[in-house]
């Protein structure tokens, strides 16, 4: 093995994600990898006939640091036998292949793809299927211990069950036609009564605890890849009312005094609103001007770039992704709105900073006229207060946590 290691058990399990991906040395070309969703697993690099590469060594902490240690020595006697360990591990015999195995093999592929969400992916496999399936031998595993796995999902999430079964679906067809496996027991399930939505979905306005708003933060993330997903992921950030997210033009944000001015036109009183910038929606809009800053509008649509994207594709998006049509963000006082107003006020921010931030304006032109610059000092510090929580809240719910805590 190697002759001294540099990562403790302590060290692996406190590691957080960064906003790239993070290498951490062992020693002797093992690392422990951390993606920025989360997801942790370990990973030999080594050099054979000139050419660097490197294999999986299993997720973190399905394969403890130990065993991990183990794999890596395995694979260094095979290099110094002259034999590169990566065809040794896809000529060794697959009858005993655990799941878990096959699902890493099955997400190095989508990887290599260019797939998006492979980190998401592997997290809610680590989650919700590996402590069931993970390391029983591929081949052994049968209908009804996957059906068994499947409904314990469903009793938590419904919408989670569904993916779940999707991507072992997926992980089967994958050994399939690798001749790992000669069957699929997940076949069986599509159409099985016990697996149908029971009830109608359930409609919520808005999010009611810190755990469920990190969830619902968490799967957001999974489309940030894509426009209406960079808008979803602002949202929760600047809690505007949903068309005026939708409409935000590039003239109304000052990067150099990180605000958002919105005209009075594009607001619902009308008066002119002012939103703090964060530093993370800062970067997020730094990172959307490389794509769109071409045209007027943040989020362009039709008309060439011209006009906006329609409010109502975030209610169909969000449906898309498992919540209700009004769960969020939508033309009312309701969503992420509601959500901020709630959590705000439970950490301490003073009710009137909250409503300024809201723009719930008095009637009286003269006093709203008043009211859009008040207290913007105190709104710049409480909304990059309200960012940083909300990224504590992400991140426990992408590594897993079980309680998000409201502090």
């Amino acid at each position: 093995m190697a002759s001294k290691f540099l990562l403790s058990d302590l060290q692996a399990k406190a590691l957080k994600p960064g906003e790239k991906r993070k290498r951490l040395k062992d020693g002797g070309g093992l690392f422990l990898v951390v993606s920025p969703s989360g997801a942790k697993w370990f990973e030999f690099r080594y050099r054979f006939c000139g050419r660097e590469t490197s294999i999986g060594l299993g997720g973190y902490p399905e394969t403890s640091l130990a065993e991990a240690r183990i794999k890596a020595d395995d694979a260094r006697k095979k290099l110094k036998d002259g034999e590169n360990p990566s065809a040794e591990r896809k000529a060794v015999k697959v009858s005993g292949m655990t799941f878990a195995e096959a699902a890493e093999s099955y997400l190095k592929t989508r990887q290599e793809s260019g797939l998006k969400d492979t980190n998401g992916i592997r997290l809610r496999l680590q989650k919700h299927v590996f402590p069931a399936l993970g390391k029983m031998p591929l081949k052994s595993i049968s209908t009804p211990q996957v059906l068994e796995a499947v409904l314990a999902i469903k009793k938590k999430r419904e919408e989670m069950a569904k993916r779940c079964r999707t991507y072992c679906n997926q992980i089967y067809q994958h050994a399939i036609v690798r001749g790992w496996t000669d069957k699929n027991p997940v076949r069986e399930l599509e159409r099985l009564p016990e697996l149908r939505r029971a009830t109608p979905v359930k409609h919520q306005r808005a999010v009611k605890t810190p755990a469920e708003l990190g969830m619902l933060l968490a799967d957001i993330e999974t489309i940030g890849h894509t426009l209406i997903g960079k808008a979803l992921k602002l949202a929760p950030h600047v809690f505007v009312r949903a068309s005026e997210l939708a409409g935000m033009q590039w003239t109304e944000v000052d990067f150099k005094e990180s605000l958002w001015r919105i005209p009075a036109e594009r607001m619902k009183m009308p008066t002119p609103h002012l939103v703090p910038l964060s530093r993370q929606v800062k970067k997020q809009l730094d990172a959307l001007r490389e794509l769109t800053g071409w045209g007027p509008c943040v989020f362009p649509g039709s008309n060439g770039g011209q006009a906006p994207i329609n409010p109502e594709t975030f209610r169909i998006t969000l449906g898309r992704l498992g919540y209700g049509p009004k769960a969020l963000v939508n033309s009312s006082h309701h969503g992420f709105r509601s959500v901020a107003a709630t959590f705000l006020r439970e950490k301490g921010f003073e009710g009137a900073w909250v409503e300024a931030q809201l723009a719930h304006q008095k009637r009286d032109k003269v006093q709203a006229a008043y009211d859009f610059t008040q207290y913007i000092p105190q709104r710049k510090k409480m909304m990059q207060s309200w960012s940083n929580y909300l990224d504590k809240l992400k991140n426990e719910a992408a590594r897993g946590d079980n309680v998000a805590g409201t502090g």
